[in-house]
């Protein structure tokens, strides 16, 4: 099988859930025999720098040749991107948006795919359907975001995988759209199972819909509760000065909080983390972190709704969000909306036991993810489609 992706959105990127996931999807059927490949244009969620150049080369892309494009070799999945003068989809002009539809039929004459894969909305997902529909070539797209309101987001789309239930229901009901569910698919970070006196408890990208407001009043009031405690931010979209300049929420005068930015490999933070804290106030559909968390044996305290209670189970400790909260994630909690989670914290932090248990709990949890028996059920729906 010949299988294409494609997007203005890289998946060469440490920033989103979505593009790890299709990437390792796309890796397991190479692996598997099929020749597999992925086009864009150089576009990211977040970007270290202002030129898309520079973050394609700090990510490891080679330099292109005449004419070439920029390529990462992703063992045997080769990854091609032309940069459209920004890193940011949103500010991908018409005129880019044509250069990068003659790449993409450039691209299809040459590798003649079986099926093309995509996820996004721009102008350019848009122009690749009537390109794939003038081409018969069938058109699969990846849902993992709850953001879509119009079902025109689908038109001309022959597949829908989705990576939870939760996120399934939720178009179900939005705009009666049917999608697969095949789960996430993660592959576990290269680091050991981490000592239960490792000193820290990690929280991963401190946007408002990751819970960043939520956070704070954690952090505060272990400050005076727990002060042994210590809290790692690792930064993405959003860093706490930013945060802290927008809210007021004094972050800086927190002495139990450290943060470093985007990682392109997070095996060095799980490798010293002993919690993993997910305080999400949006419908997350898949939770990345958290399941990397369980393959690696961490304990972790989350919200519980969205894809969360599904993809973890009794893998973590999961506390209810008010729902105001989950609408307006901008709002700043009471320190009560905090204690149950204070309460689950301190007790992982200070309860050998307990923390043994719960690490036990992440572990057997992770085998409903380990993902290369699942590939299985992806090349049954893309065969089918393209029948």
């Amino acid at each position: 099988m010949r299988i294409l992706f494609t997007s203005l959105f890289s998946l060469i990127d440490p920033a989103s859930g979505a593009a790890i996931s299709v990437r390792t999807i796309l890796r397991l059927l190479s692996e598997k025999g099929h020749d597999v490949s992925a086009l864009s244009a150089g576009c990211f969620d977040n970007s270290q720098f202002d030129a898309a150049e520079d973050m394609l080369n700090w990510l490891g892309f080679k330099a292109p040749e005449p004419q070439g494009g920029w390529v990462f070799n992703d063992k045997t999945v080769t990854h091609v991107a032309y940069p459209q003068g920004t890193h940011k989809a949103s500010q991908v002009n018409h005129e880019a948006t044509r250069t990068m539809v003659g790449r993409l039929e450039d691209e299809l004459d040459k590798r003649n795919p079986d099926v093309i894969i995509t996820y996004g909305f721009t102008n350019y997902e848009q122009a690749l359907r009537k390109v794939a529909n003038a081409r018969g070539i069938p058109l699969v797209s990846y849902l993992a975001h709850p953001g879509y309101k119009s079902p025109a987001a689908f038109e001309e789309v022959d597949l829908v995988f989705t990576d939870s239930k939760a996120t399934h229901d939720l178009y179900m009901e939005r705009m009666n759209l049917v999608s697969t569910v095949i789960g996430k698919f993660i592959v576990r970070p290269n680091a050991g199972k981490p000592r239960q006196r490792s000193r820290q408890i990690t929280f991963v990208n401190p946007s408002y819909q990751k819970g960043v407001t939520l956070f704070y009043r954690i952090a505060e009031i272990m400050n005076q509760t727990l002060p042994t405690a210590r809290f790692f931010v690792v930064e993405s979209r959003m860093t706490l000065a930013e945060v802290e300049a927008k809210s007021g929420l004094p972050f800086s005068q927190l002495r139990n909080i450290r943060s470093i930015g985007l990682q392109t490999d997070m095996a060095e933070v799980f490798a010293r983390t002993s919690i993993l804290l997910m305080p999400s106030l949006w419908h997350e559909s898949g939770g990345r972190a958290a399941i990397e968390a369980l393959s690696l044996g961490i304990p972790i305290v989350s919200s519980n709704h969205g894809g969360l209670p599904e993809h973890l189970g009794a893998g973590a400790t999961r506390i209810d969000v008010p729902e105001q909260l989950q609408t307006k994630p901008h709002l700043i909690p009471p320190p009560s909306v905090a204690l149950p989670w204070v309460s689950s914290l301190s007790k992982l932090w200070t309860d050998d036991q307990h923390w043994e248990e719960k690490s036990q709990d992440a572990l057997q949890k992770w085998e409903d993810h380990e993902p290369s028996g699942r590939v299985q059920l992806i090349e049954t729906c893309l065969n089918a489609v393209i029948r």
